[in-house]
């Protein structure tokens, strides 16, 4: 492993600059203190920067002249979770923490900050983002609808997730997809309500219903092609309150994910067939809500990553085949907008599950993302 060295340096400083971020965890688009702890470490490091988005940070760091603009992005949001970790930089908040990284992510774009502070011999710009409400609060998009990419070039991005259950020393890349799209639906079935005794005098929403769920299934087994992925899930059923009445109304909610923009697009399709044909079967009513939240994080230079990765962990630690996750990243609406990567960078094989109560982010993993940042600047720059 070829680690950059002035990187290791900063081991300590960072790893203390994690723990803080830990022990004081915010979560969604109310982050104003970590947001001041990163403002902080730029003005220290003399970089300057400009808010975007909702309390999001850019930093813009000019090299030689050179029209190429790289950024790295970073989220730095937590979790609403009650933390069940014993060390001494558990969470002080209660019912908020550090589940999913974030706070090693944004150290390690800290990290580079700090080395490009002394380091401007590139060729072009970089520009580091650190990203608010990246769990399920439209972080990106705000950055996008602030206009980030009308007052940046971007030629390319960059960013990385710590993974568990792949070795601290081991960066997996994708060629393609790397991360599933998300969308959520609801089904509201109106029929017709009445007594228990009489079904036969009511239009029963929960029939359809029954058909419907089972219907949804049926779309991943017979409509998706083999070689594709994609899930389909039942989240909630909601309808009645009585023991002895049929309601009118039933509402099914759900989570669909795919690996490819074209599937997507068939299994919205289908399910609001799906509900089309139970609707007309049972005489009732059937009205879908689609709601596509991301769309699939597709890699469009893997090979830039993947030659980065080879630098700093070496050709034999660069995982190029593993599937891609099903899980949703926000960093895709980026993708929209320009090239980029997205890479995984192993947590340890022993680590706690992201999103798990007794998940900590590996300090080890801090010296392993800036060195990859680094490198990546040293191919395009």
């Amino acid at each position: 492993m070829a680690l950059n060295s002035e990187v290791l340096a900063l081991v300590d400083e960072m790893k203390e600059i994690r723990r803080n971020i830990h022990r004081n965890p915010e979560v969604g688009l109310d982050t104003v203190e970590t947001a001041k702890l990163i403002k902080s470490k730029l003005e220290e490091y003399g970089i300057p920067y400009s808010d975007c988005g909702v309390n999001s940070v850019v930093a813009e760091i000019k090299g030689d002249e050179g029209e190429t603009t790289v950024a790295f992005r970073v989220d730095f949001d937590a979790l609403e979770m009650e933390e069940e970790n014993e060390f001494g930089h558990k969470s002080q908040i209660q019912g908020k923490m550090h589940a999913c990284g974030h706070d090693g992510h944004c150290t390690s774009l800290i990290a580079l900050a700090a080395y490009l502070s002394k380091h401007r011999n590139f060729k072009g710009t970089v520009l580091l983002l650190f990203q608010s409400g990246e769990e399920g609060y439209e972080g990106a998009l705000k950055v996008i609808e602030d206009g980030f990419f009308d007052k940046y070039k971007v030629d390319y991005m960059f960013g990385f997730h710590n993974w568990p259950g792949l070795e601290a020393s081991k960066i997996a890349v994708h060629s393609g997809a790397c991360m599933a799209s998300e969308d959520r639906f609801e089904i509201h079935v109106t029929g017709k309500s009445g007594h228990a005794s009489m079904p036969h005098v009511c239009n029963e929403p929960f029939a359809a219903v029954a058909d419907i769920i089972k219907g949804l299934q049926s779309i991943i087994v017979r409509k998706v092609p083999s070689h594709e992925r994609g899930v389909i899930s039942i989240t909630q059923v909601h309808g009645g309150s009585m023991r002895n009445g049929i309601p009118d109304q039933v509402m099914v909610q759900g989570n669909v994910r795919t690996c490819n923009a074209e599937v997507q697009d068939l299994i919205e399709e289908s399910i609001g067939q799906v509900a089309k044909g139970a609707a007309t079967m049972y005489g009732v009513k059937a009205e879908l809500d689609y709601i596509r939240k991301h769309p699939v994080l597709v890699n469009s230079v893997p090979e830039i990553g993947i030659k980065a990765a080879e630098k700093v962990v070496g050709a034999e630690n660069v995982v190029t085949d593993m599937e891609s996750s099903m899980a949703a990243e926000d960093y895709a609406f980026f993708m929209q907008h320009t090239k980029g990567c997205y890479v995984w960078v192993g947590n340890s094989s022993d680590s706690a599950a992201l999103h798990n109560s007794k998940y900590d982010f590996n300090d080890e993993v801090l010296p392993v993302a800036a060195s990859f940042f680094i490198a990546v600047i040293d191919e395009l720059l």
